[in-house]
């Protein structure tokens, strides 16, 4: 070997050295980027020369080069953050960001509303996954979007009730004299309603304008098996077909549906009915028609309710109303599977979405795109897309980055050991100069 090559020798020695110093530092200059993933430089050999000695003939190398930077996709430290619209990955996977004709792949989980109501990235890609209609998600993959509408109200069409009569009830006649607004000439108030009847209780319903309205819901018992039922609002919302209440004073009692309600010797319910009064609505909305389920329907088959009598306390267990008001969105948060959830002041929450991760046959294929993106070559493969914990995927975590994964203690190392192979490099180097201009001065 000429000393000319001993200092190309060198010099691919400084080369390699300054390959592996400048990944090192590329690793520590992200180790506080969201979703960074290290990098790791690996080198060959140069094609050896062919000496030819007394002996045998052997190789000499003639140096080295950068092989190849690969990326190692490692998981990341999870952070919990405050941002409801922060996510991370544990385990496989990429979200899907778009900025319309090329998509980008990335574990930085660092998203935010735009004025438009798409959730982004910091750079104003749009995140990837199925939109959701009145809480229905589509089959589509489309840029992720929050309506920040209004949420309707949805006027209730079911009041269920689980509650137990007593059973020493004496019966009576007491609420069966009173006479309301709506079935009589309203006489009776909402109070005396309560005092006379054997049992009562309450719960709001919605029209549907999503205003809410007091429902009050009495029982007496007439014999041994049967009881009436009477239902109320104030008189003062309810309104003819002329749009007039039926009364200008508040706690007068107008009567929207009444029935009876037939229980066995073991105090189950065996019949129901149920007569609603006509002619009358709530101001300005739809003519309401309110279904009350008390545990079998009037043709006698099983509904959701429980209405049961027994034991010495009449009680309630629960009773609800499919109706709700009208809401304003109040905040966004992340699921099971990438669902996202929208939660609204009428206390609501409804699924406008779900993100979707991407993964690939060949991690080590993907390029990086900088801005801790990725995009997809022949290498990697095309991307499967679809839900988060699915063929090997990943789950997604909410209020929670992944941190870069570089090992800081790595890389002090590798810089240490690339430092000294620069100075024993350039050693070879200064060592073969000098020899040559050692064989200058010979001549």
């Amino acid at each position: 070997m000429s000393l000319f090559t001993t200092l190309n020798v060198g010099a691919s020695g400084l080369g390699v050295a300054s390959t592996s110093l400048g990944v090192a530092g590329d690793n520590i200059a992200n180790v506080n980027s969201t979703g960074f993933k290290e990098t790791r430089a690996t080198f060959a050999d140069f094609l050896p020369q062919d000496v030819f000695g007394l002996a045998k003939n052997g190789q000499m190398g003639t140096g080295a080069a950068p092989n190849y930077v690969s990326t190692l996709f490692g998981q990341g430290i999870l952070e919990a953050t405050d941002s409801s619209l922060d996510m991370a990955i544990t385990g496989a996977g990429f979200f899907v960001v778009n900025d319309g004709p090329d998509s980008y792949y990335t574990r930085n989980g660092e998203f935010y509303l735009d004025n438009e109501g798409f959730i982004v990235s910091a750079s104003g890609l749009r995140l990837q996954g199925h939109n959701a209609d009145n809480g229905t998600l589509s089959a589509a993959i489309d840029d992720l979007r929050v309506n920040n509408a209004t949420l309707p109200g949805v006027a209730t069409s079911t009041i269920t009730l689980e509650a137990q009569l007593s059973a020493d009830t004496v019966a009576g006649a007491d609420l069966a004299v009173l006479d309301f607004f709506g079935t009589g000439a309203g006489t009776n108030t909402l109070i005396e309603a309560g005092d006379a009847a054997d049992f009562s209780t309450s719960t709001t319903v919605y029209d549907s304008l999503g205003l809410g309205h007091e429902v009050t819901i009495l029982f007496e018992r007439v014999n041994n098996t049967d009881w009436t039922w009477r239902s109320l609002v104030d008189a003062t919302e309810a309104f003819d077909p002329a749009g007039v209440a039926f009364s200008a004073t508040a706690g007068d009692a107008f009567e929207i549906a009444t029935g009876t309600v037939t229980f066995d010797t073991a105090g189950e319910l065996t019949a129901f009915t149920q007569t609603d009064t006509a002619g009358w609505t709530f101001q300005a909305a739809a003519p309401p028609a309110v279904v009350f389920d008390f545990g079998i329907d009037i043709a006698g088959v099983a509904t959701d309710g429980a209405l049961i009598m027994g034991g010495s306390e009449s009680s309630v267990s629960a009773i609800g109303q499919d109706g709700r008001s009208t809401g304003n969105l109040s905040s966004v948060a992340i699921g099971d599977n990438g669902i996202l959830i929208a939660s609204y002041t009428n206390g609501e929450d409804l699924t406008i979405g779900q993100v979707l991760l991407a993964t690939f046959k060949s991690e080590s294929g993907l390029i990086r795109a900088g801005g801790t993106l990725f995009e997809k070559s022949i290498a990697s493969g095309e991307p499967a897309v679809d839900v988060a914990g699915t063929d090997g995927r990943g789950d997604i975590v909410g209020n929670a980055l992944e941190k870069s994964n570089v090992d800081l203690e790595d890389q002090f190392i590798n810089m240490i050991t690339a430092q000294r192979s620069y100075q024993a490099s350039a050693k070879v180097v200064t060592t073969a100069d000098e020899s040559l201009q050692a064989l200058l001065n010979m001549v």
